[in-house]
């Protein structure tokens, strides 16, 4: 039986004293939380306050806009999939958060690469991003590799979003499975990508298919991978800047007389083959607005020379022409540029390729006196003879009545050469180029120089360079005074 004595009663009375006492605690902890929770709040106005005193805070909206935008890297079309977003832009403060969020054309940019994953919360972040961007013009790159992997069909939820606000694409970069898959979604009306300038696609496994860009009256950048030309149906009158992989040489041909406005062009992985013969080859060709050209061969042929028969490049700057460093045994010397002696504003001229002797390359310089930067790389591309010889030195040099390359700043040089024979040579086209066509242009009752003054030569070669102490000691001083110059030997 429990004891009803003096000593029970008075276990009661200390018991109840200390959950009096737990309670007086827990208040006055309560209380103490309380204070906690106001004084933890009033340093974040505080330093909200000191945050609103930044420079940067105070600065214009538009300003701050255009830092932010510059930071995002939006002006490469897609932001990195590693690189900065407006979520991690808006972890840094509240203020920076509130400015992010209410700021549409900072979420105008998407880089999605569909991961299986986390596909749906993909899409739901995708819905929340396109929201934000409101009735921005948007831009996407869209990498479905990684998902192809697991699954067989594309991510159709993802290009529903991006089908939705069609009307809105400025710029994508997207395969053609499913850009197939969107077009498949988007009406089909006339101008049913109203504001698409610039286009990516990779069209690799659609050989057997046509892709139509038709509906994009502003359409003016296109890059194409792996296409079949005939099979792409695109605006090429207003096209501007294209850019193409794997194509043939009728292909190229057609391209060039159907796109008149063309101002960049880029063919890479040339195939130097001919689909069927065409009248396009002896038919006159004029691009008015080239002014930068690029052609990489997987190899060169005879074909690879109709490219650019007839064709005149009057606004033509800037040309590169690339042949493999071990090309084929029946490759076929690069023999196109006579085309450019009707470019009167082509400054830079790389080449990289094959030439069978210093006459064909010293014709070659001969037709564009106007290049400013030239760069020549035969290493590795078997040339039957040295070409970087004691006639190409003497062309170089005044007074010769025919000098080559007089507008010549720059030069790089890298294949087989005599230069050590003729190193005394080298020397005095470079004092000449150099030293007395900068004292010539200084003087001031002098005629015009019609000699550039060159800043910067650089020459490799496969065998060693012997170079006497007394001409060591003049390029030295050149040097000195202020000319970029090396000579290199690479055994390759």
């Amino acid at each position: 039986m429990p004891e009803n004595g003096p000593h029970c009663s008075e276990n009661e009375n200390t018991r109840n004293a200390l959950f009096q006492q737990v309670a007086g605690l827990e208040t006055e902890m309560a209380q103490m939380r309380a204070l906690l929770l106001e004084k933890e709040q009033e340093r974040l106005r505080l330093y909200s306050k000191i945050n609103s005193l930044s420079l940067f805070d105070q600065l214009p909206a538009e300003i701050k806009t255009e830092i932010f935008y510059n930071t995002l890297n939006m002006s490469t079309g897609c932001y990195d999939s590693k690189g900065v977003t407006p979520l991690f832009l808006g972890k840094v403060c509240r203020g920076w958060r509130d400015f992010v969020w209410s700021t549409p054309i900072l979420w105008t940019t998407i880089h999605l690469r569909p991961s299986t994953d986390n596909y749906a919360a993909q899409a739901v972040l995708l819905r929340d991003w396109l929201f934000r961007t409101r009735e921005y013009p948007i831009s996407f790159c869209l990498d479905t590799e990684e998902f192809l992997r697991t699954r067989d069909n594309s991510p159709m939820e993802v290009l529903t979003l991006f089908a939705s606000v069609s009307a809105r694409w400025r710029e994508i970069e997207i395969p053609f499975p499913d850009l197939q898959a969107c077009f498949d979604i988007i009406f089909t009306a006339e101008t049913s990508l109203p504001l698409l300038t610039t286009a990516t696609v990779q069209l690799e496994d659609a050989e057997e298919e046509e892709l139509s860009l038709l509906m994009a009256p502003q359409l003016s950048e296109l890059h194409l991978y792996s296409p079949l030309l005939h099979k792409v149906l695109a605006p090429w009158h207003q096209l501007q800047v294209f850019l193409a992989s794997q194509c043939w040489v009728d292909e190229i041909r057609l391209f060039l007389h159907n796109a008149p406005q063309i101002v960049r062009c880029t063919f890479t992985d040339i195939e130097s083959s001919i689909l069927e013969h065409s009248l396009l080859f002896h038919q006159p060709l004029l691009l008015e607005r080239l002014q930068y050209l690029e052609l990489h061969f997987t190899y060169v042929n005879v074909e690879s020379t109709l490219i650019l028969g007839q064709v005149r490049l009057p606004s033509l700057r800037e040309v590169s022409l690339h042949n493999p460093a071990h090309p084929r045994q029946d490759a076929f010397p690069i023999q196109i540029t006579n085309p450019f002696q009707f470019s009167p504003h082509l400054e830079k001229f790389t080449w990289s390729g094959m030439m069978s002797d210093h006459s064909d390359l010293i014709q070659a310089l001969k037709n564009i006196p106007s290049v400013k930067d030239l760069s020549l790389d035969f290493l590795g591309h078997q040339p039957s003879s040295k070409l970087l010889t004691e006639t190409l030195l003497q062309r170089l040099h005044f007074p010769h009545a025919e000098i080559l390359l007089p507008n010549l700043r720059s030069f790089t040089y890298r294949g087989p050469t005599s230069l050590s024979e003729h190193m005394h040579l080298l020397r005095d086209v470079l004092v000449y180029r150099f030293r007395k066509c900068a004292l010539r242009a200084a003087e001031v009752n002098s005629e015009r120089t019609t000699v550039a003054q060159i800043r910067s030569v650089s020459v490799t070669s496969s065998s060693e360079f012997v170079v006497s102490p007394e001409i060591q000691e003049e390029l030295d001083s050149l040097v000195q005074a202020g000319l970029k110059f090396s000579l290199t030997f690479d055994p390759l």
